[in-house]
């Protein structure tokens, strides 16, 4: 019988790569400016920010301002967080190539799941 982990397991360690972690955040600002669901945007972020080892080190891998990262994170003010994405998508505007893999790593698909 095949062994089964948790889907959050599974998504920290893809989103430990660089390139998956930012197109997986720029997938989740796409789908906030669809839906205006900003809790999945918090979780996308927060996500990510765990998966690159914490604010510093994600800061430090995505080219960012450690503080905007944090200022984010703890605002949960979601134009905060689409702004620290959108940044991230300017800095890597040739991308990245794993977009379809983002989209299966949804994030409403996680979110529906677990609660906050």
């Amino acid at each position: 019988m095949r062994k089964m982990r948790k889907y959050r397991d599974y998504l920290i360690e893809k989103l430990s790569d660089r390139e998956r972690a930012i197109s997986y955040l720029q997938t989740a600002l796409e789908e906030y400016r669809i839906d205006g669901h900003s809790i999945a945007l918090h979780r996308a972020l927060s996500q990510a920010v765990e998966a690159q080892g914490g604010v510093q080190e994600f800061a430090l891998r995505t080219h960012s301002d450690p503080q905007a990262v944090s200022d984010a994170l703890l605002s949960k003010n979601e134009t905060q967080i689409a702004r620290v994405i959108a940044r991230l998508s300017e800095e890597d505007c040739e991308g990245s190539g794993t977009y379809g893999e983002a989209k299966r790593l949804s994030v409403k698909n996680f979110t529906a799941s677990e609660s906050p």
